[in-house]
């Protein structure tokens, strides 16, 4: 009757019933034939036997009736029907802890198309935002007990719980049941505890080690940034080395102890304002101010701020601030073109810029439509209900491309203006301008054709609209 149950041994058995108990103890097998169940009395000879037995689980009169009577009624033996059965015990579930990113994970990222490891680019992402949750715990679900047909007790083991506290800047959020970061930063696990480190200290530099370096808050590196490698950073950047990484994008302020030399096809990118001991072949585009010590050479440099270089030179590219310059020399003798720019908000030009282009293109769209429309309107009581909706179509799209005109303009009209309060920048030279060199304040411009001697400056003259030179640089800056 009973088929896949538990190996046995046999414990008792008599001329008719084979009492058999399963190896785990949790229960009484009864194998019998048909006949020795027919009579009256089957259900309390078992019983017996099973007290002899010293089974303390005794099966419910209702059930092993039950039971016996199926098996008569289907008219067969008896083979391992349970008679009596213990308290199944219950085992627990350990607590679970299941991270929500892949902070600590490691290797490299491989290529989905080429299948090369790009031993840059590590596959952990450390860098978390502030109130992120970090990792979620799955609280330990204790066991139960069992008891076997003895009246054994089988004990289960304890839940184990997860070993994780929290650290500097993590907290414990009943909310989430996990924890989570107090500040933006970069996750660590230090054995058992969670930290969240708002400053990063890169050791030995950025290179192969390392990888490229994303984090939320401030990174210092103790070397340099090699070539081929990324650092973006919301807060400030501290440099011991120098600066040969393809894209360095800083939150902050940017302070580079040697110096930046960098690839110019690439950008560096800063919110805040730059030092450093020299600018090389660099394309840079700053909201602060920007002071190299040195020397600034054959770099693209934008800055809403002012640039200098009081102590250096300015050698090839161009140089453009919204404040700004002053620099010591400005270009070479053998009269290498540098580019000048004071006056000029880069930010604000893109957006003219952005602004202009979607003016010409909604004019396109306009130029295109308008013959279409003139000629369905010159046939209106000819035209069809569709032809008459495509015609108020046509006519919407021209008036709704005349409003968007016509807000731009009044947006390129408000930037134009916020511009002309950069009109009285100054450009100064300390002390020497050779040829070659393009001065522009604002929409003024001037080249420089003979070497002149500084302390000079270039400003716009509030009367002619034209660039002036003019060598009382304190009297005009004070």
């Amino acid at each position: 009757m009973a088929e896949d149950l538990p190996e046995s041994k046999i414990v008792h058995t008599d001329e008719r019933f084979k009492l058999n108990v399963s190896k785990d103890n949790m229960q009484v097998l009864l194998s019998c034939q048909l006949a020795d169940i027919s009579g009256d009395g089957a259900y309390e000879e078992i019983c017996k036997l099973l007290k002899k037995m010293g089974v303390k689980k005794m099966p419910e009169p209702g059930v092993l009736k039950r039971g016996l009577d199926e098996a008569v009624a289907g008219g067969v033996d008896i083979v391992n029907l349970p008679v009596a059965e213990g308290q199944t015990p219950v085992m627990p579930t350990d607590a679970k802890l299941e991270w929500t990113g892949d902070y600590f994970t490691e290797g490299y990222y491989i290529d989905p198309k080429t299948k090369r490891i790009d031993f840059r680019q590590k596959i952990s992402n450390p860098a978390v935002e502030k109130d992120q949750l970090l990792a979620i715990i799955y609280k330990a679900i204790p066991g139960k007990n069992g008891v076997d047909v003895f009246g054994r007790t089988i004990t289960v083991p304890r839940a184990h719980d997860v070993r994780l506290r929290a650290g500097n800047n993590v907290y414990w959020s009943k909310e989430d049941s996990g924890y989570k970061a107090r500040v933006a930063g970069r996750v660590k696990l230090i054995g058992v505890t969670l930290d969240v480190d708002e400053v990063l200290y890169v050791r030995n530099g950025v290179g192969t080690e390392s990888g490229n370096i994303k984090h939320k808050g401030q990174v210092i590196v103790d070397g340099d940034i090699e070539s081929e490698y990324k650092v973006e950073a919301t807060g400030n950047i501290e440099v011991k080395g120098v600066i040969q990484s393809d894209i360095v994008s800083c939150g902050g302020n940017l302070v580079v102890v040697e110096g930046i030399n960098e690839n110019p096809a690439k950008l560096l990118n800063v919110r805040g304002d730059i030092i450093s001991k020299y600018i090389l072949n660099a394309s840079i585009e700053c909201e602060g101010n920007i002071v190299a010590n040195r020397e600034i050479f054959q770099s693209q440099i934008k800055s809403r701020g002012e640039v200098t270089c009081t102590e250096g030179r300015v050698v090839g590219g161009e140089i453009m601030a919204a404040r700004g310059i002053t620099v010591g020399e400005a270009g070479s003798k053998g009269a290498v073109k540098t580019a000048f720019v004071a006056g000029v908000d880069y930010t604000q030009l893109a957006m003219l810029k952005a602004c202009n282009k979607k003016i010409d293109q909604l004019k396109k769209v306009i130029k295109k439509l308008r013959p279409a429309h003139r000629m369905l309107s010159m046939q209106m009581q000819a035209l069809t209900s569709a032809q008459k909706e495509g015609l108020a179509e046509i006519g919407s799209n021209i008036s709704e491309a005349e409003e968007n005109i016509k807000e731009l303009e009044a947006e390129g009209m408000r930037i134009r203006k916020e511009m002309i309060s950069n009109r009285s920048a100054r450009i100064i030279i300390l002390r020497m301008v050779y040829p070659g060199v393009v001065l522009r304040v604002h929409d003024s411009r001037y080249t420089v054709e003979h070497a002149l001697r500084g302390p000079m400056m270039a400003h716009l003259d509030s009367a002619t609209g034209e660039i002036a030179l003019t060598s009382e640089v304190d009297r005009i800056t004070s």
